[in-house]
């Protein structure tokens, strides 16, 4: 059934999200007071996605002050510049989507008599692929923090007095921590279990169904590979991480690393705002040493001197 805007797709959306358990928001142009409408009273909200090219904020067609808002509601916001889907994905399965994108006469937010023809409908249960496409958006996407807000906001001052409508230009940034989140170290409990799970798909619980699809987006691993390809694959994207590159030259410097060096090696270099506590992190590193071990083929080995894990070159 496909809802419409001016009869009944804004009260379906307002409805589902409501609804839904762990929501993503995918929206090319978002504007702060309609995103409000949308979610000021849910704390379901994980995450939102929007375009943010230089001439959407430049012109108005997107918000920069939806940043603090997302950020004072705990809500990651990532900005990815090929955005043009509008969807809300819940739990990775169930999804919204429309052609509309959060404004006010996109959705009918406040009430237009010129708004905007708009579909949308509800897609029950969403296929491997599908998840993993979303998945792949979300790895392609920059992670927005003070840092890049700053960057984003110095530009935009420099550059909105001088642009013209037919000028061209994107924004530039000098890091983007994308890298050092927790959220780019692998999550799936191992290596034999990433095989195990990337062979079946679907004979899992849902934790691990949504660890697998995290390491498949964050490595760009395809569906269909045979295992040999598959190990290949995961293994030089591993290993080419700036994350296990930093953690990995950090630990040859000496030969060996303890384990709970290793934790505050990364925690210290740990881009997550709010960062996480040092306890937080320690199933993290203990999938990291595994993966380490598992696909390096013998050149690390782990032991416990001392009662604790030590990593170290062979």
């Amino acid at each position: 059934m496909l809802f419409k805007n001016g009869i009944d797709l804004q009260t379906k959306l307002i409805e589902y999200i409501s609804n839904s358990r762990n929501l993503f928001i995918f929206s090319p142009y978002i504007k702060l007071s309609t995103l409000k409408s949308l979610i000021d009273k849910q704390e379901n909200v994980k995450a939102v996605f929007v375009r943010w090219e230089a001439k959407d904020l430049i012109l108005g067609s997107s918000d920069l002050e939806i940043y603090p808002y997302l950020k004072e509601k705990s809500i990651t916001l990532y900005r990815n510049s090929r955005l043009h889907l509008k969807a809300y994905l819940d739990d990775s399965r169930k999804c919204f989507v429309a052609t509309a994108n959060i404004s006010s006469r996109a959705l009918n937010l406040p009430p237009y008599e010129d708004f905007n023809y708009e579909i949308g409908t509800i897609i029950e249960d969403i296929t491997i692929e599908d998840r993993l496409y979303f998945r792949m958006i979300q790895s392609d996407s920059i992670v927005i923090t003070d840092n890049i807000y700053k960057q984003l906001s110095d530009q935009l001052t420099e550059r909105k007095i001088e642009i013209s409508e037919k000028e061209e230009f994107d924004f530039q940034f000098d890091d983007q921590d994308q890298d050092f989140l927790i959220s780019a170290l692998p999550m799936t409990s191992s290596i034999e279990k990433l095989i195990e799970l990337y062979g079946g798909m679907g004979l899992t619980t849902d934790t691990e169904f949504n660890c697998v699809l995290h390491d498949l987006a964050l490595y760009k691993i395809p569906l269909g590979l045979s295992k040999t390809e598959f190990r290949e694959k995961i293994t030089a994207a591993f290993f080419s991480h700036r994350f296990v590159k930093g953690f990995l030259q950090n630990m040859e410097s000496t030969g060996e690393i303890y384990f709970g060096t290793a934790k505050e090696w990364v925690h210290n270099n740990c881009a997550d705002a709010p960062l996480p506590r040092k306890w937080e992190i320690t199933t993290n590193i203990q999938i990291l040493y595994r993966w380490i071990i598992t696909l390096g083929n013998g050149k690390y080995k782990v032991d416990r001197p001392n009662y604790s894990e030590r990593l170290f070159l062979q």
